[in-house]
């Protein structure tokens, strides 16, 4: 009479838990990236609530949005990544960054963004 096995084997467990493992790293490395992405359009989005904000400069616009990405702890957005426009009563503000972090070296995890707001005047 013959047994027949039942489970996984010392091997079959470390593969499955080498598996999660792994997918928790990348979970670990691109968690931080997305709330940093989500910061930066919640700051755009402020600026529909922001009183008089197609009056402002150039230089208040990108101002506020530094400060803003100061307390949110937003630190791979640059005054270089911000493009404001204005045209006919449209303010337009474009943020384009890179946000870049070391997985398994050699290896990076890149997250490339480009968000944009477009501000009707009133």
């Amino acid at each position: 009479m013959m047994n027949k096995q039942k489970g996984m084997t010392g091997i079959g467990w470390l593969t499955v838990l080498a598996l999660i493992g792994f997918f928790v790293l990348i979970g670990l490395k691109v968690l931080p990236i997305q709330i940093e992405a989500y910061k930066v359009r919640s700051a755009l989005e402020r600026l529909n609530q922001t009183p008089q904000v197609t009056k402002m400069s150039k230089k208040e616009i990108i101002s506020i949005l530094t400060n803003q990405f100061s307390i949110d702890d937003v630190s791979h957005v640059k005054k270089d990544n911000i493009t404001v426009t204005k045209e006919k009563g449209v303010l337009t503000v474009k943020i384009e960054y890179e946000n870049r972090t070391s997985f398994i070296n050699p290896y990076h995890i890149v997250g490339v963004f480009k968000e944009e707001v477009k501000v009707i005047a009133n």
